[in-house]
């Protein structure tokens, strides 16, 4: 998505730049990702936006963000963070930055091939 301006063009941007919103859903829990509230932190820790109770959830085990028009995934862990996107294909995160588009879900320090229950699915749209 280019969201540059050219200079005869007016404001407001093009709906191509749209404010985009990234929805994180676990259990009967959701929380939205967006232009007005661009920062979430997950990990066991209390004071998390997303708390997970595990051994192998850092206490700040991930960042997210909304900045320059999209949304990142920034893994702090010792265990990594695993992203599945909609075609299927896992990546795993490990002290890095991953940029998060269309669908897919998220597992904070465990392999979603082995341990299904921690998913958070996630979905990005304007």
């Amino acid at each position: 998505m280019n969201c540059n301006l050219n200079v005869e063009e007016t404001w407001p941007a093009p709906s191509a730049c749209a404010p985009q919103r990234l929805v994180l859903t676990w259990g009967a829990h959701e929380v939205e990702v967006t232009e007005a509230r661009p920062s979430l932190t997950v990990g066991r820790g209390g004071l998390s936006g997303i708390v997970i109770k595990s051994g192998m959830v850092s206490r700040l085990h991930a960042r997210i963000e909304y900045r320059n028009v999209h949304f990142s995934l920034t893994d702090q862990s010792s265990n990594g963070t695993y992203v599945a996107d909609s075609a299927g294909t896992t990546h795993k995160v490990s002290n890095d930055t991953y940029v998060l588009t269309g669908a897919g879900t998220i597992s904070f320090g465990i392999n979603p091939k082995t341990d299904r229950p921690h998913l958070v699915r996630y979905a990005v749209s304007s």
